[in-house]
């Protein structure tokens, strides 16, 4: 049995938008179960539509082409997910990293985050800096970026000195 839409669970519909469940709610007048959701592009459009039809199956004879099973799929797990979902998971350090304005400010932030690092963050702050970053521990991955800052704080001021 598949799993039932809960808020904030993204779907994308067989005609290929996405949508981000905002919650269940009853019908007052049937008390049928009803999913109220939204846009991802346009948070302003909501809809609602009647569980059962929200979990139904594509009608393949009408739509042989559609490419999924069901009318609504959950794309949070799956590759496909849209560019807006996988930003929202962009963590407050990682931000707070890309955020900084030059080498100097990174590095202050890279300390003061080297404990919550983990290899997720360490790949996203090596590929903002254009450099690669070896496998190992996650220590030993910190010490990596932190030099490769260290070296271009370093040649960036005797650069602009010169």
């Amino acid at each position: 049995m598949r799993e039932l839409p809960a808020e904030g669970m993204i779907y994308r519909h067989f005609k290929g938008s996405y949508y981000r469940i905002i919650c269940i709610a009853r019908d007052s007048g049937t008390l049928a179960e009803m999913v109220v959701y939204e846009n991802r592009d346009d948070s302003g459009k909501k809809f609602v539509r009647p569980l059962s039809e929200f979990m139904s199956e594509v009608d393949l004879g009408k739509y042989p082409d559609c490419g999924q099973k069901y009318r609504f799929e959950e794309v949070a797990a799956k590759a496909g997910a849209p560019p807006e979902e996988e930003r929202k998971e962009v963590s407050e350090d990682l931000m707070a990293f890309l955020d900084a304005e030059g080498n100097e400010a990174k590095l202050d932030v890279l300390q003061r985050i080297r404990l919550r690092l983990n290899d997720d963050i360490i790949n996203a702050i090596a590929l903002s800096l254009d450099t690669e970053v070896r496998e190992g521990s996650i220590a030993e991955r910190y010490e990596e970026i932190k030099e490769y800052l260290l070296t271009m704080i370093k040649y960036e001021g005797a650069r602009l000195r010169t």
